[in-house]
């Protein structure tokens, strides 16, 4: 009869890759976004995204992360579907403030696209961004 060994605890535990900046003072323009890629996803489930954004004086609104996926590196979910699938969060937002949020976006596909929308259409946002990738 075959014996089985549990696994020790390091065998099982979680493990994070090196977190990695990927936006450093970046303006986004009123209305605007930025993005990145993340694609070396291979081994990974979850992508840790740390956004801090740092709002003007007289903005109105905040920003909102948003990931889409795809299985080739082009052809990426649609706005639309993303958002109405939930795929998104709203930082807090505060006039003159800075705000951060760490967000756990899970691994479904070999590609995610990470976009960080100011939704003030008036004044732009200074944003900062960080990806670490979790087993």
């Amino acid at each position: 009869m075959p014996t089985f060994t549990l696994p020790s605890l390091n065998d099982i535990k979680p493990t994070r890759a090196t977190p990695e900046q990927v936006l450093s003072s970046q303006s986004i323009s009123a209305g605007g976004t930025a993005e990145f890629t993340v694609s070396d996803t291979d081994g990974y489930s979850a992508i840790v995204v740390t956004v801090k954004a740092t709002y003007d004086a007289s903005a109105t609104q905040g920003v909102r992360v948003r990931w889409l996926y795809s299985p080739d590196g082009t052809n990426f979910d649609s706005v639309e579907d993303a958002e109405a699938q939930g795929n998104y969060e709203d930082l807090s937002f505060a006039a003159g403030e800075t705000r951060q949020k760490t967000i756990l976006v899970p691994i479904f596909l070999p590609y995610v696209k990470v976009q960080i929308v100011n939704l003030d259409s008036s004044v732009s946002v200074t944003v900062d961004a960080w990806t670490t990738l979790m087993r």
